[in-house]
């Protein structure tokens, strides 16, 4: 089956659309197209449409018409829009066919009319068309004319379809010479002038009939018929009157309802004012509690960054002291070792020797020696656990306990041999003498407090101070 369809819907094509089916099979036949059934679309499609269509139907004719024809419908204002859309029209229908040519044949809209012996006499409306547009002209035909000429787009478009035509022909009775439509206005103008004559010189005749038509008119007035026809003005006076006066009286129902109206909307602008106002002092109150607000924050941030700084500066030298105690413990502690292995050494030589072995004296006193070394050795190694331990701050027992600094001896000597029995702090972390009172166990076995923290309290979770207790237990 064949279908025939057009983008553009046009007079021709509505004449065409009106013919019988027989009629444009007979046209097809012309055209030399195959085709056993034929079938019209009235409605103008779209380029989804059409793309539709032939995707649906193995062949497809689309009528094309002159774009000078499809501007014809179209006035002065909006050409150039028309222009553009026609133009734009054409190029997608080009990459259509070019997508789908083996079933979209594309014929002029004149192969349908004039050309291949197509016979316009079964639907003689066509053909009244037709000369029509041979042999009269009108100024929208030129505009329309001159509009597609001169549009170099619009040109090269149609250019591109006429190549794709399955008809080889275009013809030119749709595209009238703008000479002979000029002549043809021409003569119109002259026609018309004659006619316009002819009219002037009528009315006046009819001007001198109608004023003596109007005395013999004013003649019967005057003798018949003169109270009846100021009854009849009266009447209409008085209609007039009530119709004036009903519609004043609409009109002040209108007013009064109107006005009742905007009294009743000022009364509520009034109260979306006050409610606005309410709304922007809440507003207002608020953000200068935010503003408030923001700036406590501000200052108390300011503040912690401060006191942030300094306790970093604080802790800083803190640690700076500790690095500086370290050392000192540590090279305090090679010291000790170093003294330890001389008298270690001593002691061996001694005990080596052959006096050793024949003096009974000799012997007590090595005995002597060897027991006040163990003590010894003992006082080193809690040294060493004292420099170890951050609990112990060799400065600060220094600057607290000026006596011991002022004697010379080694802080960490004097806690251990006097420091802890006179009840002094090995530094401010740690308190000696709340720890044995804290631990009975440990102040019977008289040990150093801080050394048994170390060796055994830490390890047992024994607390070393009360505010470690209090934060425990938070």
């Amino acid at each position: 089956m064949s279908v025939f369809c057009t983008l553009n819907s046009t007079e021709y094509w509505d004449q065409l659309c009106n013919v019988s089916k027989q009629t444009i099979c007979d046209s097809v036949a012309a055209v030399n197209v195959e085709s056993d059934t034929a079938c019209y679309i009235k409605k103008a499609l779209s380029i989804g449409e059409l793309t539709s269509l032939v995707m649906q139907q193995p062949q497809v004719f689309l009528v094309i018409p002159p774009p000078n024809i499809s501007l014809l419908s179209f006035t002065s204002e909006d050409y150039k829009e028309r222009v553009d859309s026609l133009t734009s029209e054409l190029n997608n229908l080009y990459k259509v066919y070019k997508k789908h040519r083996h079933n979209l044949k594309l014929i002029p809209l004149s192969a349908l009319t004039k050309s291949y012996n197509a016979d316009t006499s079964f639907f003689p409306e066509l053909q009244q068309i037709i000369d029509e547009t041979q042999s009269t002209t009108n100024v929208y035909s030129v505009i329309s004319h001159s509009l597609f000429a001169q549009n170099e787009a619009l040109s090269k478009a149609y250019k591109k379809i006429q190549s794709c035509f399955a008809v080889k022909s275009e013809d030119a009775i749709l595209l009238p010479d703008i000479n002979s439509l000029k002549t043809s206005l021409i003569h119109d103008e002259i026609n018309k002038q004659e006619v316009l004559d002819e009219n002037t010189r009528l009315i006046s005749q009819n001007q001198k009939l109608l004023l003596s038509l109007e005395v013999k008119f004013s003649e019967l007035a005057a003798l018949s018929n003169l109270r009846e026809r100021d009854n009849e003005l009266k009447v209409n006076l008085d209609a007039k009157v009530s119709e004036l006066s009903s519609s004043l009286a609409l009109s002040e129902d209108k007013y009064r309802e109107e006005k009742k109206y905007s009294s009743e909307l000022n009364k509520e602008l009034v109260r979306l004012k006050a409610s606005l106002t309410d709304e922007i002092s809440a507003l207002t109150n608020q953000l200068l509690i935010v503003q408030k607000e923001f700036k406590a924050t501000s200052d108390a941030f300011s503040e912690f960054v401060l006191k942030s700084k300094k306790e970093a500066t604080i802790a800083e030298k803190t640690k700076n002291r500790e690095i500086k105690s370290l050392e000192s413990k540590l090279e305090k502690k090679v010291q000790v070792e170093h003294a330890l292995r001389s008298e270690l050494a001593e002691l061996r030589a001694i005990k080596s020797s052959k006096l050793w072995k024949v003096s009974s004296k000799v012997e007590k006193l090595s005995h002597t020696v060897d027991k006040s070394g163990a003590k010894r050795k003992k006082l080193s190694q809690d040294m060493s656990l004292l420099y170890t331990s951050e609990l112990f701050d060799a400065d600060w027992y220094l600057e607290t306990y000026a006596d011991v600094k002022e004697e010379g001896m080694d802080p960490a000597e004097h806690y251990l041999l006097y420091g802890a029995k006179e009840g002094r702090k090995p530094s401010a972390k740690f308190d000696g003498n709340w720890y044995l009172q804290a631990n009975p166990d440990v102040a019977k076995e008289n040990s150093n407090p801080l050394v048994h923290y170390i060796k055994f309290g830490r390890d047992e979770k024994r607390p070393m101070s009360p505010v470690m207790i209090t934060f425990n237990k938070k």
